[in-house]
């Protein structure tokens, strides 16, 4: 990886053949860049786990799930996966960029939003997940912040299924019984006990969201 002067020390200038433009965002687990393909001559997003996650083989199995997870679907609500590759022992996965919020940021900057447009952003993430759940993929981490709002259009977008339930086990091992991941205030009752989950639990996660985005306050305000 060679370096960038735009970017922070220790931030790499190129991941394999993408040109890292800018840092879009940090966490725990990954860094996610806007990086530039010149084969293509396309402007993308490159999500990187954290060099001190790749040394965790459990946290190395979750990031992939997500690029298999995600790769192995279509449809204009989720995030297109385009390629998954690893330098220096780093795993990343090639996605497709988005213009627009998380919708978390959206709610947090004090903006309402209408009636019909809670119904319509509703509406799409039942049909994305209507589709991710016949293709046996349960995303398990519906949030606001794994939703993006788009700058322009109406389209909403599903992002980050690093912790995605895949129900074909060719695909990935399962998830041991009693592991609970995923974001408590917007969980199931089956997802916090530890149980087995299916496409509801993600239904009952998409009518938390609900809920907030209509009253402006999440219906568990539990620690």
């Amino acid at each position: 990886m060679q370096s960038n002067p735009s970017l922070e020390s220790g931030e790499p200038g190129h991941i394999g053949r993408f040109r890292i433009l800018e840092v879009l965002g940090k966490g725990a687990m990954a860094i996610v860049y806007k990086a530039y393909d010149p084969n293509i001559d396309r402007t993308l997003a490159i999500k990187v786990l954290r060099a001190e996650r790749c040394v965790d083989e459990e946290y190395r199995e979750r990031f992939l799930r997500e690029a298999r997870a995600a790769g192995n679907l279509s449809h204009p609500n989720i995030v297109t996966v385009y390629d998954v590759g690893e330098v220096n022992n780093r795993p990343y996965i090639v996605m497709e960029i988005v213009e627009g919020k998380p919708l978390d940021q959206i709610m947090k900057s004090g903006q309402r939003l209408s009636l019909p447009n809670v119904i319509s952003i509703s509406i799409q993430l039942a049909r994305a997940l209507d589709y991710a759940h016949k293709n046996g993929v349960v995303h398990r981490d519906i949030k606001p912040s794994n939703i993006i709002y788009p700058a322009k259009g109406k389209t909403v977008k599903i992002t980050d299924f690093g912790i995605a339930h895949l129900e074909n086990t060719n695909l990935t091992q399962q998830t041991q019984a009693g592991e609970i991941l995923g974001t408590p205030q917007y969980m199931s009752p089956e997802q916090v006990l530890g149980q087995p989950v299916d496409g509801r639990s993600d239904l009952f996660s998409v009518g938390v969201v609900m809920y907030q985005m209509v009253s402006g306050e999440k219906p568990f305000a539990g620690d």
